[in-house]
């Protein structure tokens, strides 16, 4: 209200009920409290009357210096260009109210194309389920392509990578809760399980658990699984050192003097890493475990032998490829 004011310098008690979704009776309690707090609030009665501040009221913006200031307007500028949140109006009372512009720096998170309906009704459920503390029943496909009915109390939304997460209570059998992370996109035919949920202790998360997933890992999905991995170890071809350095961390990349990147890291494997590994070709060579180079190997054949299937890949002659 106190930035309306400022904004607009007067406005009215049904006016402000509208806007906020509050009763009129509630408006003037809070325009109490205004007063209460010392801010020159006033209400006039007539033709011309309304709710109006002092004139030539300024907030005071001593309390916060211009570095402040900016640090304020970036962080809200960064998270007003997150996909499903919408702080630009907030963004823009306070550039008014604070006199600056962040004409200086830009933030894109969302990708090329836009973002899908249906993802974004998904966003919304699960942080209306994490607000009233509901249960969600939902059919989730994980990074392994397995499909699963899931039921897990939201706790957490995340973003990262470009993409929403959220961690979620799940009750295992004959065990108890375990905190999982799901992707907001592989979930269908999401719903609210009726009733109302009681908290237990053993749903009662620690602070640490939920600090960006601590004891879990990456982002992966359906992180509860995760389990100790042998170390992977890779050899990149310098022709693709742009994604090795976009996708890794550098900490983890080490040169070679021929130009070759070799990495050692830990991952699932599963069809994420499978996925990954393939999507450069004959660009990366694994040199241990042995066993990831021989599934790795049968793929690629599988994948060539399904390319020339079609009789046209063969010479005309002898028939061979």
């Amino acid at each position: 209200m106190l930035l309306l004011l400022l904004e607009k310098k007067k406005t009215t008690a049904p006016e402000l009920a509208r806007l906020f979704e509050i009763s009129v009776r509630t408006v003037y309690r809070d325009i109490d409290r205004l007063s209460a707090a010392g801010i020159p609030v006033y209400t006039t009665t007539g033709k011309h009357g309304g709710i109006h501040l002092m004139d030539h009221y300024v907030m005071d913006k001593s309390l916060l210096s211009e570095d402040e200031q900016n640090e304020i307007l970036l962080g809200l500028y960064s998270v007003s260009a997150i996909p499903h949140l919408n702080s630009a109006r907030m963004l823009g009372r306070l550039t008014t109210l604070f006199d600056h512009k962040l004409d200086w720096i830009e933030f894109e998170y969302s990708p090329w194309s836009s973002i899908p309906e249906q993802e974004m009704q998904l966003f919304n459920q699960v942080k209306q389920a994490i607000f009233a503390s509901q249960l969600l029943a939902f059919h989730y496909i994980d990074s392994n392509g397995e499909a699963s009915e899931e039921t897990a109390l939201p706790v957490k939304l995340i973003f990262k990578n470009n993409t929403w997460y959220f961690q979620g209570l799940k009750q295992a059998e004959h065990q108890s809760s375990s905190l999982v992370t799901y992707k907001i996109k592989r979930i269908t035919e999401l719903r609210f399980v009726p009733g109302a949920y009681e908290r237990t202790e053993a749903y009662t998360l620690k602070k640490e658990e939920l600090i960006e997933g601590k004891n879990r890992g990456q982002y992966n999905d359906m992180e509860g699984k995760s389990k100790e991995q042998p170390e992977l170890q890779l050899l990149f071809e310098h022709s693709v050192a742009y994604r090795v350095y976009d996708l890794l961390d550098p900490a983890i990349i080490q040169q070679e003097p021929d130009g070759k990147l070799q990495v050692s890291l830990q991952l699932d494997q599963g069809e994420r890493l499978y996925s990954f590994l393939m999507s450069f070709g004959s660009k990366v060579k694994v040199i241990a475990p042995m066993a990831v180079r021989k599934e790795l190997l049968r793929r690629h054949q599988e994948a060539v032998t399904l390319l020339l299937e079609d009789d046209g890949h063969k010479t005309e002659d002898d028939g061979t490829i």
